[in-house]
């Protein structure tokens, strides 16, 4: 298990800071509308379009 406890400890100092919520911008969404869009489609929110799911940001 020395062998991986290495590789473990390596990969954390490969990776980068993490992002804080604070440092997010401020986007609202609209999630029950984008929900409801797409059910009234007949296809799953990750199937709808960038074009269409940006219709329910609201900055």
């Amino acid at each position: 298990m020395n062998g991986q406890m290495r590789r473990y400890k390596e990969s954390l100092a490969k990776m980068s800071d993490p992002v804080l919520l604070s440092q997010c911008p401020k986007v609202r969404l609209d999630l029950r509308g984008l929900m409801r869009y797409a059910k009234e489609k007949g296809v799953k929110v990750t199937d709808l379009t960038e074009k269409e799911k940006a219709v329910f940001i609201k900055d």
